[in-house]
């Protein structure tokens, strides 16, 4: 999948802020595909190594209506960008612009696992990926970032707005009876409702939206593969 727009990861920290505060000032909050127009999601996630700075990233493809897995991508190697806090977004693009990039299919809706509007400036990692792929993007993360909401109503599909400064910027979703929310925001080409319908399309039969629950399983196995490699090649030169 091609970029359509160049992302500077190299901008010290005012810089980054300073664009990121720009970029929010020109995003579109306009209402995005409706589930039944959108037949591929895909979602991305990002692992870590535990002892060394190394990144697994990886993007799946899901059918929509199946959930089956249509493509996927990964990315190994250092994060392109430091950590400053704040600018995580920035860190967890550099590793995932290269397994985007890597990806065959163009899908129709990318969700991330992390925020977009439900950010201290507006436009966390889910605005940086849809604005360079032109594409449209949710947020869905596991923890609020910012803002305050009431937590929803028990059954699945409850929602309560995330509001900040009395501004909605997202929604606590339940995707499963009784279990703790993901909290959802729009990236890029959607608005709070209709960023949340997508979602819960694809709730699958956990806590974690499945297209988002496959990204984490590839990720992780991305790592649990480099770290057998490694002990491989150690013993090989015991």
């Amino acid at each position: 999948m091609e970029q359509r727009r160049p992302l500077d990861l190299t901008l010290g920290e005012e810089e980054a802020e300073a664009r990121q505060r720009a970029l929010a000032e020109a995003l579109e909050i306009i209402p995005g595909p409706a589930p039944q127009d959108v037949r591929l999601v895909a979602a991305v996630d990002v692992a870590y190594a535990l002892d060394h700075d190394e990144a697994y990233a990886a993007v799946v493809v899901l059918d929509r209506e199946t959930l089956e897995i249509v493509d996927q991508a990964g990315w190994v190697g250092p994060p392109g960008a430091p950590y400053v806090p704040g600018l995580f977004a920035l860190r967890e693009a550099s590793c995932l612009l290269p397994a985007l990039e890597a990806l065959s299919t163009r899908p129709d809706v990318l969700l991330v696992d992390g925020h977009g509007l439900a950010h201290p400036r507006r436009f966390g990692l889910a605005c940086y990926l849809g604005w360079v792929f032109e594409l449209p993007t949710i947020g869905c993360a596991k923890k609020n970032l910012t803002g305050a909401y009431t937590p929803p109503a028990h059954p699945a599909g409850s929602a309560s707005p995330i509001l900040d400064a009395g501004e909605i910027i997202g929604e606590a979703i339940r995707m499963q009876d009784g279990v703790n929310p993901v909290f959802t925001s729009p990236g890029y080409g959607y608005d709070v409702p209709t960023a949340s319908a997508l979602v819960l399309s694809v709730a699958g039969e956990y806590r974690i939206p499945e297209p988002l629950r496959q990204a984490h399983h590839l990720s992780i196995t991305l790592r649990a593969e480099a770290v057998e490699a490694a002990v491989a090649s150690a013993a090989e030169d015991a």
